[in-house]
């Protein structure tokens, strides 16, 4: 073929024609020599799918969507171990213990008795200071606002999360009660949080008042874990409020973004624990006393801490 006279353009469309015509036949080729190796295989073990379905879904695995669950992996040997230590030590805990701990990342969870409601106490002060943020960013409160005893609002609240203040989170709810009137309610069943039958809310007419389940607690810690990664100014203040709690029940090596809560039959802890690979705790339990606390009770969570941590960095 003469192509002086023919444009290079034209020149090179043709060559490109003729080369991806010679790549689609080569596919076509390797396509139906994996039909019929898939097919071979698929009837030597008896398989129900058809060969070309299989390598359908050969070629279109790369196209899958991601889950957004994820399930939880096998265990290795020392995770099952420290599993069995875990439940050995819950077993010889006095009165009623519940625990609920998840590695996010790839499923891990330890659950005993989870869904038992306990008298929230100051656990309730987690996902109170939850909606107040979210509330002053949506315009419809100001944290710089003065309260009763306090400098602004948000100084009040560091001080209710960091130090479980109670004068803290009765200038804060005398200012913006939290009750099922004022959307609290709804705002605990977006997050998950199962429903009761007394709503729970923090008010001057109630007090804190209201239940909640270690499965309760860890969607609260799931929550702030979303709201921290946000990113946003006051995000980061209330997250240092957490890191910042000065109790000592739940122990690890990490930091951790925490809450406790301890009143009559109530002594809980939950925590956003930072270890390298992440991970949530809530252990409640009936072991509370406001007035005198039982040094066996600290000496009981670090029992627990210990067999959580075994578990959860295995």
């Amino acid at each position: 073929m003469n192509t002086a006279h023919i444009p290079a353009r034209t020149i090179y469309r043709s060559a490109h024609t003729r080369a991806r015509r010679r790549r689609a036949r080569r596919r076509r080729v390797w396509r139906n020599r994996l039909l019929a190796l898939a097919f071979c295989l698929l009837v030597m073990r008896g398989a129900a799918f058809t060969a070309e379905s299989a390598l359908n879904a050969l070629f279109s695995a790369r196209e899958l969507p991601v889950r957004q669950d994820v399930a939880a992996q096998p265990e290795g040997p020392d995770a099952g171990s420290a599993r069995k230590a875990l439940e050995d030590c819950l077993a010889a805990m006095p009165g009623s213990v519940s625990v609920l701990a998840v590695r996010p990342s790839d499923g891990l969870t330890f659950a005993q008795n989870e869904d038992k409601q306990y008298y929230a106490a100051s656990l309730l002060k987690a996902p109170y200071a939850l909606w107040l943020c979210r509330r002053a960013e949506a315009g419809e409160l100001d944290l710089d606002e003065p309260l009763n005893g306090w400098d602004s609002a948000r100084q009040a609240m560091a001080a209710m999360i960091a130090h479980s203040d109670n004068q803290a989170v009765t200038a804060l709810y005398t200012r913006w009660p939290a009750s099922s009137s004022t959307g609290f309610s709804d705002f605990l069943a977006e997050l998950g949080v199962s429903p009761v039958q007394k709503p729970r809310a923090l008010s001057p007419d109630t007090k804190i008042t209201g239940t909640l389940s270690a499965a309760d607690a860890v969607q609260i810690l799931r929550a702030l874990d979303e709201y921290f990664a946000g990113g946003t100014a006051l995000a980061g203040e209330l997250k240092q409020a957490f890191l910042d709690a000065d109790h000592e029940y739940l122990v690890t090596d990490w930091p951790m973004a925490k809450k406790y809560g301890n009143w009559t039959g109530a002594l809980h802890d939950i925590a956003i624990v930072y270890a390298p690979d992440p991970y949530y705790v809530a252990v409640l339990t009936d072991w509370g006393d406001p007035v005198q606390e039982s040094p066996s009770c600290r000496e009981n969570y670090r029992q627990i801490s210990a067999c959580l941590t075994a578990l959860l960095e295995s």
